[in-house]
């Protein structure tokens, strides 16, 4: 005892020593940013930023975080571009390390990507992050991809597939039990079933997602699912129901002082005022929505303002003012260094052809109907191309994973192997120790009746040599 009483002293030690040093491995504001980024996200990034010089002192893989984090609250404020440098310096940084931290930088880079049309790119980053999430059994990392794969398949005009995956995503999601999950899928559920014309299913499941983003104390979910239940009763032509929803997105929107959101919410004002005949208010609106345009880093949104401005002077039978709109549209998606958007450019060359019509020079309205026609064709194809390169990439997926399934039975047959040859090893060690053990009773029953026949002899030795005498 007294031997272990200083032992025992000096681990006490250690521990009180080791405590303050695990817990300083992170800073107090990085946990901060971690647990508030959904709540605050501007603060947040303020926070993030304030400590910036902070950046070079940490571990690789605080710094990791650190991308990460900021990856995440750019992402929450729309600053895409942004937030695909912070993924990709992130992903650079981590390496090999923390591969469940690599899943997370995966899907922002991915979602960054898919937010600037770059659905190829957006794919292969999702799929590389199922997979590793698969491979770490974290099911609530792989419900999320496969929340962000069913999204993909919907711009692909694949929506059964896209429903049928996100229903798996929904059941698993209720086995696990997981609100941030269950949220997540209600809401891309809702989009699904207003883009399948499943109106009022859509607008139930919008409505339950937005009461658990509420219970979940997410803003900027509330109002992303605000603007989907908004656009799907202008869908339907509720306009009222519309204009108060979108009224509603408004006003959380400037209380989070959310510049990017105010955007949506005046130009869904004004769009569901102009289907609603109210065109002094839908120009009106628009007009504010233009005041925070520059803060998009999206083409393709900034494409789609220019655009439905053309729609509305079109309406008004304004159609130099939608050719200037066209215009601006088409010199959004010029813009070097961005990636066309053709869907939009579809869109802006139909209305373009239709103006023209409309102006009397059926000549250029024919020849935009033509380029409009082959770059469609274009389209379909790559279309085409990428739902192939996405079944090989399914098919790799299956492979890989048949490749484990093979390898883990390789390793239990050889552990079977090794049990077996233990066991066979035990055997024989008994049998060799009974072997020994009779071997050793009957050297003790040679050497009894040696003893014994000797004793024997020496008696009657004895007896004779009295008998003699």
């Amino acid at each position: 005892m007294k031997q272990f009483y200083p032992l025992f002293l000096l681990l006490m030690l250690f521990g009180m020593l080791s405590q303050p040093c695990a817990a300083a491995t992170e800073p107090d504001w990085l946990t901060e940013v971690a647990a508030k980024k959904r709540q605050q996200p501007e603060a947040m990034l303020a926070l993030l930023q304030q400590h910036q010089t902070e950046l070079a002192g940490l571990s690789p893989e605080l710094q990791a975080k650190w991308y990460y984090l900021q990856a995440a609250l750019l992402d929450a404020l729309g600053r895409h571009q942004q937030q695909q440098q912070a993924a990709e310096r992130g992903l650079a940084v981590l390496g090999q390390r923390d591969a469940l931290l690599r899943v997370k930088l995966l899907y922002e880079l991915g979602f960054a990507r898919e937010m600037q049309t770059d659905y190829p790119a957006a794919l292969q980053h999702y799929l590389a992050g199922m997979a590793l999430a698969e491979q770490l059994e974290n099911e609530k990392f792989l419900l999320l991809g496969q929340i962000n794969h069913a999204a993909m398949l919907s711009v692909q005009n694949n929506d059964q597939q896209a429903l049928a995956l996100l229903k798996d995503t929904y059941q698993r999601a209720q086995q696990l039990n997981d609100q941030e999950v269950l949220a997540e899928v209600t809401a891309e559920l809702g989009l699904l079933y207003t883009t399948l014309g499943y109106d009022e299913e859509a607008i139930s499941l919008l409505q339950q997602a937005l009461a658990q983003y509420q219970q979940l104390g997410w803003p900027k979910n509330q109002i992303t699912v605000l603007y989907n239940l908004a656009r799907t009763y202008s869908y339907l032509d509720r306009y009222e129901l519309a204009l108060q929803t979108y009224n509603q997105m408004l006003h959380q929107s400037q209380q989070l002082q959310d510049n990017v959101n105010l955007y949506h919410a005046y130009s869904g004002l004004a769009i569901a005022s102009m289907d609603a005949g109210k065109h002094d208010a839908a120009l009106s609106y628009m007009d504010k929505a233009e005041q925070y345009l520059p803060l998009l880093q999206s083409n393709a949104h900034v494409a789609t303002h220019y655009y439905e401005k053309a729609l509305m002077y079109k309406k008004l039978q304004q159609v130099s003012l939608a050719q200037q709109q066209v215009l601006l549209a088409e010199q959004s998606l010029n813009k070097e260094g961005l990636r066309e958007d053709v869907a939009s450019r579809l869109a802006i060359w139909h209305l373009k052809a239709q103006l023209f019509a409309e102006q009397g020079e059926f000549e250029k309205a024919y020849h935009q109907l033509y380029d409009f026609v082959a770059e469609y064709q274009d389209m379909r194809n790559r279309e085409n191309e990428l739902a192939f390169e996405q079944i090989r990439a399914g098919f790799e997926h299956e492979r890989q994973q048949q490749q484990t399934r093979l390898l883990q039975q390789d390793n239990e047959i050889n552990a079977l192997k090794l049990q077996q040859a233990k066991r066979s090893q035990q055997v024989q060690w008994l049998w060799l120790a009974i072997l020994g053990c009779s071997t050793l009773v009957l050297l003790i029953l040679l050497l009894w009746q040696l003893t014994r026949r000797s004793a024997k002899q020496q008696a009657t030795g004895a007896s004779g040599s009295k008998q003699t005498g």
